[in-house]
């Protein structure tokens, strides 16, 4: 298609940007259309409550992790400040 001044008057809409723009739209809502008819997966009662006792497990088990970490970063903090403790204070051995 070739360029000519009556291409740039106000409202102007070339042919080949219509059917782009129409094609565009049909494609996405062909799309659309499709991911709406598409079958879930099958999801039971057991799967799901299997699924959460997974889940809360991990959680638990991660929660008494970080719980263990900090008693253990709390433990060899405190047994350093009793060593500069008894660094500094001679007289206590």
């Amino acid at each position: 298609m070739a360029w000519h001044p009556t291409c740039l008057r106000p409202g102007h809409v070339d042919r080949l940007t219509v059917s782009y723009a129409f094609l565009h739209e049909t494609v996405f809502a062909d799309l659309r259309l499709a991911a709406m008819k598409r079958e879930r997966e099958p999801s039971s009662k057991a799967y799901r409550q299997d699924r959460f006792e997974n889940t809360e497990r991990a959680a638990k088990e991660t929660i008494e992790a970080e719980q263990r970490a900090r008693r253990e970063k709390t433990k060899r903090l405190k047994e350093l400040r009793l060593l500069q403790q008894g660094a500094k204070n001679p007289t206590t051995k």
